[in-house]
């Protein structure tokens, strides 16, 4: 299984709560939000301050890839999870890319083949804008896709209110994991209303961020308060009700096994 699939899920569930003897030992706590690198150039990467701020994992263009579908990165971030996003539609990078180890790939509404969107242990990212017409967003819970990244919105500055209905028209739409490119600082107070909105983790394009960007946004979301799970906190999500459409309701991998288990448990 992915990765940052699995450091969503933890994400998701949130920090342990110790009982019995376990109560008095410390649990290392989980942060409230993913913290994922877009590198658009590596020759121009200082690898070594990003993994000192401890990434969840990156994005690589194919730029970067050779051509067994390897990735050239550095020695520095070689145990960190990394994807690649998918420019053109060729079935052989992509198997590849997926033999080579990558542990999700970003593919664009465009020019994307079904068929590249298999399932497995690379997890399948859509990578959308906010601007995408009513009869897309109804399909958007139907796509065979393990998570959504949303371009930043416009307009250019600090977090608006603009920004927050746009991020919410896609939050409805889908009950996928959303991560929010955003390449700018985000106060803690800010961090907190996108978590509370339905992100799940930042996406950082270091080409475009000020070197005190990333580490700003670990501190501030390593401090963040506790949640809880996801399950037990966000409602069913409603599109307009002329769209005639319900969003399910949030599927994590957790949640579907904790199903399986109560029924079980009935008599």
């Amino acid at each position: 299984m992915s990765k940052l699939l699995d450091r969503l899920d933890s994400i998701a569930r949130g920090t342990p709560k110790a009982i019995g003897f376990a109560a008095t030992t410390s649990v290392e706590p989980v942060p409230q939000l993913a913290l994922v690198a877009w590198i658009a150039d590596p020759a121009k990467l200082d690898a070594a301050a990003l993994t000192e701020v401890s990434v969840d994992g990156y994005v690589l263009h194919e730029s970067a890839m050779g051509k067994d579908g390897s990735a050239q990165r550095p020695d520095a971030l070689k145990e960190l999870p990394y994807g690649v996003m998918v420019e053109g539609p060729d079935p052989e990078k992509v198997e590849g890319y997926r033999k080579q180890g990558a542990d999700f790939l970003v593919f664009d509404i465009a020019n994307t083949p079904i068929d590249l969107l298999e399932e497995g242990d690379c997890a399948r990212i859509l990578r959308v804008t906010a601007d995408l017409e009513e009869t897309q967003l109804r399909g958007l819970e139907d796509l065979p896709v393990d998570l959504v990244i949303l371009q930043r919105p416009a307009p250019e500055g600090p977090l608006t209110l603009t920004h927050m209905l746009a991020i919410s028209g896609i939050r409805t739409a889908t009950s996928r994991y959303l991560l929010l490119e955003w390449s700018a600082d985000l106060t803690s107070r800010e961090l907190v209303l996108l978590r509370d909105a339905g992100i799940d983790g930042i996406v950082v394009n270091i080409t475009e961020a000020q070197p005190s960007v990333v580490p700003g946004l670990r501190e501030r979301i390593s401090a963040l308060p506790q949640r809880k799970p996801r399950g037990d906190q966000r409602s069913i999500a409603l599109l307009p009700r002329d769209v005639g459409h319900v969003a399910a309701a949030p599927q994590r991998h957790d949640e579907e096994e904790e199903e399986d288990e109560e029924e079980w448990d009935e008599p």
